[in-house]
């Protein structure tokens, strides 16, 4: 049975509205009674009443979610997850915003979070993206007290409580076993690994998720795989709104025939998707990381054989969900991790993107 504050204050020998006080932290308990009151409770794993919390607090606690823009159907469905946490916890005083900041625009990332913590904003999420100023948005949120989690992209060496998201690694570990799987019997078992070179776009010391990915392939195909031969090219895409080249194109062209796989490790889907519709590689197995709407068409089509699959929406729902929990709870400085598993999908099991998505609805 659930134990309520009658029930402390029954076996503590004191009055419900002195609980109810040093609880909800409103009104004077003397500083000994309280820790003991707060130690029985934790120690009896009581949990507050939300509805009741509502009517002792007139606080609205707002939360602060922070992103890039790009790519737009992945940060869409991160929003998409964000939405449904946020009417979740709306009625128990919650305010929920979420930000998509332009490519590389620390000053207006800034300026936002600023802007933010002068409003009275509660906790914070943050992305750890290599194209902003991150140790300096870390700071700014750390001086001024406010708790932050990290998502999508860790940064262990920052004060964040926890982290919400992927193993980068481990969803190139998972690319590798399935292309390993598919192609191990084929004549010329050569996979072409397509990433890119980050190094002139980089503002921080963030990880690059490629080359986690990248690593996570390697180590599989080298351990298992030893006779497949992976070729790694590199090339300068940018995620800029309106930018193409063919530098995508000429890679797969010059290869055509001649692989096994072609494995896509940056969110580079839409070239690399058009790329496919010119050439003809329905012979060859095809790997990109993440879906959006041309992805999931082409799993219908087979023109692309594998997804592997992070769940943004889940990322975002849950983030929210870590952050109503901190604040609740007032809990330890760090907590244990919420890891999103990587999904392989298939045109066989498309449809799991779905359930995903009518997990908002």
């Amino acid at each position: 049975m659930r134990m309520t504050q009658k029930d402390i204050a029954r076996a503590l020998g004191v009055s419900l509205i002195t609980v109810s006080r040093a609880l909800n932290e409103n009104g004077y308990v003397s500083q000994e009674l309280k820790e003991r009151i707060l130690a029985f409770a934790q120690d009896n794993n009581y949990v507050p009443h939300k509805a009741s919390q509502v009517l002792v607090r007139n606080k609205l606690n707002r939360i602060v979610l922070f992103s890039s823009s790009l790519p737009a159907y992945f940060w869409d469905d991160i929003g998409k997850g964000i939405d449904a946490a946020s009417g979740q916890i709306r009625p128990f005083n919650y305010d929920v915003r979420y930000y998509t900041v332009p490519e590389a625009d620390s000053e207006s990332y800034v300026r936002i979070l600023r802007q933010e913590i002068e409003h009275g904003a509660n906790g914070f999420a943050f992305v750890n993206q290599r194209i902003y100023d991150m140790k300096q948005i870390f700071d700014i949120a750390e001086r001024a007290g406010i708790p932050y989690v990290t998502f999508n992209v860790d940064a262990p060496e920052s004060r964040r409580i926890c982290y919400v998201g992927s193993d980068y690694e481990a969803g190139g570990r998972l690319a590798a076993e399935f292309i390993g799987k598919t192609i191990q019997f084929r004549k010329r078992a050569h996979v072409l690994v397509i990433t890119t070179d980050q190094r002139e776009d980089r503002y921080s010391d963030a990880p690059n998720i490629n080359e986690q990915r990248l690593y996570g392939f390697r180590a599989v195909m080298h351990a298992s795989y030893p006779h497949v031969t992976c070729e790694v090219e590199s090339i300068t895409t940018r995620l800029n709104p309106g930018f193409s080249d063919t530098q995508i194109f000429d890679l797969l062209r010059d290869r055509q025939g001649k692989v096994a796989a072609v494995y896509l490790t940056a969110a580079l889907n839409a070239t690399f998707l058009e790329a496919l519709e010119q050439l003809d590689y329905r012979a060859a197995t095809t790997v990109l990381h993440d879906i959006d709407s041309s992805a999931l068409h082409h799993l219908e089509t087979r023109l692309l054989t594998a997804v592997i699959y992070q769940n943004p929406i889940l990322q975002g729902y849950y983030t929210v969900k870590m952050l109503e929990h901190i604040l609740e709870s007032k809990g330890p400085h760090v907590l244990p991790g919420v890891e999103i598993i990587s999904n392989l999908i298939l045109s066989e099991n498309r449809n799991l993107y779905r359930n995903h998505a009518l997990f908002i609805t």
